[in-house]
């Protein structure tokens, strides 16, 4: 089964300026500052170093725990140094080709934990098309996802020395299929004895295409989502409906079925390429779905931002201008070290959005 490609790895290091030959002191060092600022190459943003998204992290590490077998397995992450004694908690969904351990989404899970959140991660697939043939019957992978959460719960409450999860502070990610699977989880979350969801995140959300192309897997209807729920679902440029066919897929077949949710409480959001600096900052799907040591200015300045200030909003009615909203703080991304904004968020209420 054919899935969109995981961004790529950006492969040169940030910083650095290019070389400049000497040039005598007399009259000519006017000359050599103009040269580098000519060959100097514009370097990507560092992380901020508070405010969400940012590096000021309560906690140094983490305590990773894993059960379950094949399709039910999961992870749980806990908070350390120091360990709480209880934090929000986070179910994280990666997409396909998740066939073992947590690579897909290492950094952002990362963030999310030492920012002081309990994070859940059902691995529910095994091999391509296992244990569900993709948006041909998309219901063994959303068992497996339950099994997979309800295994992490009783592991968490089985001892006191474990972080306990905030139930009625849980938030939904879903990358790719996994957004699919997340949007029917959080929509059947009272029928499946779920946390309900405080804030959802659908990165570049994408059932493959391959049983239609305005995602057939997702359920008829979302009115099971609670209206009260924070809600960013995010798009590519060059990402899902960028491909043939697929311009009202991802997002933009989604967003339509979340009518009962007021404005205020949801956007629809657009990244874009920015080529301006080294390394490029690429908006093809899996703009969130950074692995170790690949995170760059998009997940910090978009991504983790983003997700940092909706669960804030949800839960403490706090940083929402961060998160919702065609806001200046929420649509910027920051700048390239040159001065030059890096190209900012597109925000709707209403789809389809088009780069």
């Amino acid at each position: 089964m054919r899935v969109t490609p995981i961004r790529r790895i950006a492969a040169a290091a940030l910083g650095g300026l290019a070389v400049v030959a000497a040039v005598p002191a007399t009259g000519g060092s006017t000359l050599a500052l103009e040269q580098a600022k000519a060959q100097a190459v514009a370097t990507q943003p560092p992380q901020p170093k508070s405010g969400p998204g940012g590096s000021d992290y309560p906690h140094r590490g983490w305590r990773v725990g894993s059960g379950g077998t094949g399709y039910d397995a999961w992870y749980v992450f806990e908070p350390a140094g120091p360990r709480p004694a209880k934090a929000p908690l986070a179910i994280v969904m990666h997409g396909y080709y998740e066939f073992s351990g947590y690579d897909q989404m290492y950094a952002f899970i990362r963030h999310t934990v030492r920012q002081g959140s309990v994070v859940i991660y059902p691995r529910w697939q095994t091999d391509v098309a296992v244990p569900c043939p993709g948006p041909f019957d998309v219901e063994p992978c959303m068992k497996s996802a339950v099994n997979g959460i309800r295994g992490a719960l009783v592991y968490l409450g089985a001892r006191p020395s474990r972080v306990q999860p905030q139930l009625a502070r849980t938030s939904y990610f879903g990358f790719s299929f996994g957004g699919i699977i997340t949007a029917n989880l959080a929509n059947r979350y009272r029928r499946l004895h779920l946390p309900k969801p405080r804030a959802i995140w659908l990165e570049d959300p994408h059932d493959g295409g391959f049983n239609g192309f305005d995602e057939p897997a997702v359920d008829d209807s979302l009115a099971g989502i609670p209206k009260d729920v924070k809600v960013d679902c995010h798009s590519g440029a060059d990402g899902v409906i960028s491909e043939p066919h697929l311009s009202d897929g991802s997002c933009n077949a989604i967003f339509p079925k979340l009518g009962h949710i007021p404005n205020r409480n949801k956007d629809l959001v657009l990244t874009h390429t920015d080529t301006h600096g080294d390394a490029d900052l690429s908006s093809r799907h899996g703009v969130c779905a950074g692995g170790r040591g690949s995170a760059d200015a998009y997940d910090w300045n978009f991504c983790w931002k983003g997700w940092d200030a909706l669960r804030s909003c949800a839960y403490d009615g706090s940083d929402c201008r961060y998160a919702l909203g065609n806001t200046r703080q929420h649509r910027s991304l920051g700048r390239w070290s040159d001065g030059v904004p890096i190209r900012p968020l597109k925000i709707q209420d209403a789809a389809p959005i088009r780069p």
